[in-house]
């Protein structure tokens, strides 16, 4: 019978820890606002309510044990909260607050910042900050009196990645509350406050639909007038099943980076993809007779990160016997995850010769080799990073991309210019 009781205890006392603010938004200090808005999320994902008196939890650095949160300040903003108790209701959260949240003489801003999920448990520590203070590396441990634990930020393996610095005001979240601690299962808050606290997280709500590429179908360019395949790959990025949207593809005549009424165009409505699949357009166009930006770009309701809905390619005609193009005109590798690298596509008349593909400066100084030696195919692309050859990030500004093929006595040269630049 004692065994079947502990038994029945260890399962229903699972708790998940769900969320961690570790460097909440200003500055520290006594009364600052980093020190007094730290936090820690839990969750009880059992069909029973589960008592989390005599609970602990540990920063690496102390321990300290759960207590009911008494200062009714906080029901001043948010009264359904439920304070003066430690029991957490099935499939709700509760917060562990640090005991100086409602400190009556706050510096620095921040003021009481967060608004709580709906029937939030309130929780803190019986000391003056949870564990010595959350440090951004500071992995975390829940204990239940009867052995159960939950973790953040992997403490038995040290030498991850995680825990981490989120970002001044942002929290960590789990993406699966029943998954498992790892790097992977957490991702920093993407709602607009910065963190959920008490409610269900951001990875729940989060919708990225993104254009992930665009290539054409076949390796040769068409002639000018002739039909021109190019293949188009839509993903989502995010955390939920995608809602409308809708697919452009436009010939960017005009170079304005917009579709205009008289530019070549195909619009796709675009079906529920599900978090983490893709899908993939193919689309018809009349070859340009210039060189022509080809743009793919998204609208998508909801979209919580708009900087990778477009993408685009540089179609240089064929019919000429160049040896090499560039997929963009100009390109900017500053982080944002847009046009990041150039690719220097070349299509050799063979491949017994050597090749060397150089980027030069305007003054007609080398800045980075890209290729030198016996090509492996007649067809290929390799990509520049905006980085020189030590490794250092290349000025802003125009450079000439040079191809040299050497085969026997004959040497074949042939440049194009592109525009680098940054934010």
């Amino acid at each position: 019978m004692g065994i079947t009781l502990l038994l029945t205890l260890l399962a229903a006392s699972r708790i998940v820890i769900t969320e961690v603010m570790a460097n909440p938004a200003g500055i520290s200090g006594a009364h600052m606002p980093e020190d007094r808005n730290e936090f820690v999320e839990l969750y009880n994902p059992t069909e029973s309510a589960i008592d989390l008196y005599g609970w602990t939890i540990n920063d690496g650095d102390a321990v300290d044990q759960l207590t009911k949160w008494t200062d009714t300040t906080i029901l001043t903003e948010d009264p359904s909260l439920r304070i003066n108790q430690t029991w957490l209701a099935p499939h709700h959260f509760a917060v562990v607050l640090d005991p100086e949240y409602t400190d009556p003489a706050p510096t620095g801003g921040f003021v009481m910042p967060y608004h709580f999920g709906d029937s939030a448990l309130i929780l803190t520590v019986g000391n003056t900050t949870i564990g010595n203070g959350l440090a951004t590396t500071d992995p975390v441990t829940v204990y239940s009196p009867y052995g159960d634990t939950s973790t953040f930020g992997t403490p038995a393996d040290p030498t991850d990645s995680i825990p981490c610095d989120a970002g001044d005001g942002i929290s960590w979240e789990r993406i699966d509350v029943l998954g498992p601690d790892t790097f992977s299962n957490w991702m920093a808050c993407r709602d607009a406050a910065g963190c959920t606290p008490g409610d269900s997280n951001s990875a729940l709500t989060f919708l990225d639909l993104a254009v992930t590429g665009i290539a054409l179908t076949d390796s040769t360019t068409a002639k000018p007038g002739e039909p021109l395949l190019v293949s188009i790959t839509v993903a989502n990025s995010g955390f939920r099943v995608t809602e409308a949207w809708s697919l452009t593809v436009f010939l960017d005549r005009n170079g304005n980076s917009r579709n205009d009424p008289d530019e070549d165009s195909a619009v796709f409505q675009g079906t529920n993809i599900p978090a983490g699949n893709d899908t993939a357009f193919s689309v018809r166009l009349a070859c340009p007779a210039a060189k022509t930006d080809l743009w793919a770009k998204l609208t998508c309701v909801g979209d919580g990160d708009s900087t990778n809905n477009s993408m685009r390619l540089t179609i240089v005609p064929g019919g000429s016997e160049r040896m090499f193009d560039l997929n963009l005109s100009s390109f900017s590798p500053d982080g944002d995850g847009f046009e990041e690298s150039l690719a220097v596509l070349y299509h050799l008349p063979e491949a017994k010769g050597t090749l060397k593909i150089t980027v030069f400066n305007l003054g007609g100084k080398p800045v980075a080799t890209l290729f030198s030696g016996r090509p492996p195919d007649v067809r290929g692309a390799v990509c520049w990073d905006g980085r020189n050859s030590t490794g250092a990030r290349a000025p802003i500004g125009i450079y000439a991309v040079c191809v040299e093929y050497r085969a026997g006595a004959a040497t074949r040269s042939e440049k194009l210019p592109v525009v680098l630049l940054r934010k």
